[in-house]
């Protein structure tokens, strides 16, 4: 067995693979013929360089997956996350541990060129748990009658972004609000042109800039609409940024403007914000809990090094086992001084001791050493206060999928 990043020339037969595991539906016949000219390869297969493949003994290339690069919001810095897409295997090559052997190829790569995350969105939390990766993000899909938002007065105004000046308002936005939250993709300039790259006309996907009433942009929406069986349609948020209350009224109040044409509105909203209490009809607000990406960090280490801590000084020793990457298995002696933050490996017994899941759980801000002990899955030693402190409660925000 040999796994390794694909070659330019291996790109189709990586992209029929995936296509096969996941019973899509796609002609090939433009890559076989322009495969073999001279000069086209590279066209035909662009985008081969986030492939990684494992091939049998002969050859053949067998599984593979997609390792995307990205950049992340933590605590305040941005680090390196590596985003999983496209996890296929040939349905006659399964269970002969082909993933498993990519993903460790792909761990030590990324351990290797600094990356802290690794995110990904499964078919199977059970499955990818074994590799290191836990639940990360939840979301709350609300489902509100458009009636519903007839209650908020306009106020401001709406502008439909049709140019590159607009879409620059739109990124200044987007940046100013993953601000003080965790794992939000910084989006470059190819990430964004998938978000502008709609047409409101040809592909009914809608991009709006809510500004206030002294003409300042403090919030968008882009949404499309869904039709069912009804005669009316569902409008379904892609994303939606605000920056105060304000804006967020405003665009309610905008939504409520196409009662006559949708019934609903639809958003999975970060599950840091309640919109019970915006309504004044709660019974009308339906909730369900979204699940959304697993995460796994990637070197312990440097995702300790890089976390917030509370004001003052102190010291924990926080005790890790990471059954699928060992390297990252130990006691870790967090300290602190003001402005003077260092982690180093220990002999000394843990304050708490985790898994790499819980680890990645909490250190992100997702559930707390409350929470995970409730569940049984860590065990609390000493310094109890202190550790709520350090793994508290945090913002998670991530809207780009891979």
């Amino acid at each position: 067995m040999e796994v390794r990043p694909i070659r330019p020339e291996e790109k189709t037969t990586f992209d029929k693979i995936q296509t096969i595991a996941f019973m899509f539906r796609r002609d090939f016949s433009k890559e076989e013929k322009e495969g073999g000219t001279p000069g086209a390869q590279q066209l035909v297969n662009d985008g081969y360089r986030t492939g990684r493949a494992a091939f049998d003994d002969n050859g053949r290339m067998c599984s593979c997956l997609d390792l995307i690069p990205y950049e992340v919001t933590f605590d305040g810095n941005t680090v390196k996350m590596g985003g999983i897409g496209g996890v296929a295997s040939l349905p006659e090559e399964r269970d002969k541990k082909y993933i498993r052997h990519i993903f460790e190829y792909i761990m030590n790569e990324m351990y290797e060129n600094g990356y802290v995350f690794s995110y990904l969105y499964p078919f199977s939390h059970i499955y990818y748990r074994k590799f290191g990766y836990e639940l990360n993000m939840t979301a709350i899909n609300y489902s509100i009658p458009i009636s519903s938002f007839r209650q908020f007065g306009q106020t401001g105004r709406m502008s439909m972004v049709t140019d590159d000046a607009g879409r620059q308002i739109v990124k200044a936005l987007y940046e100013e609000y993953i601000n003080d939250k965790n794992l939000a993709v910084v989006r470059t300039d190819k990430l964004w042109q998938r978000r502008f790259n709609n047409d409101p006309y040809r592909d009914g996907v809608f991009l709006y800039i809510w500004y206030n009433s002294q003409n300042e942009a403090r919030g968008y929406v882009q949404y499309h609409t869904e039709k069912t069986d009804g005669i009316k349609a569902s409008i379904v948020i892609r994303e939606l940024v605000w920056l105060d209350t304000e804006a967020l009224k405003g665009i309610f109040a905008f939504m409520g403007k196409f009662g006559s044409q949708a019934d609903k509105l639809v958003w999975k909203v970060p599950s840091f914000t309640d919109l019970v209490p915006f309504f004044d009809e709660p019974y009308d607000v339906g909730q369900e809990i979204h699940m959304c990406g697993m995460n796994r960090i990637v070197n312990v280490q440097k995702a300790l090094g890089l976390m917030a801590l509370p004001e003052g000084g102190g010291e924990v020793v926080i005790g890790v086992r990471d059954d699928f990457f060992p390297v990252n298995t130990g006691n870790y002696s967090i300290s602190w001084n003001g402005q003077n933050h260092s982690v180093q490996k220990t002999d000394a017994g843990p304050d708490l001791l985790c898994d790499i899941q819980a680890l990645t759980q909490l250190v992100t801000g997702f559930l707390t050493p409350d929470d995970l002990e409730a569940a049984g899955k860590i065990t609390v030693n000493a310094k109890r206060d202190v550790l709520a402190k350090i793994f508290r409660p945090k913002r998670l925000f991530i809207n780009d999928y891979f």
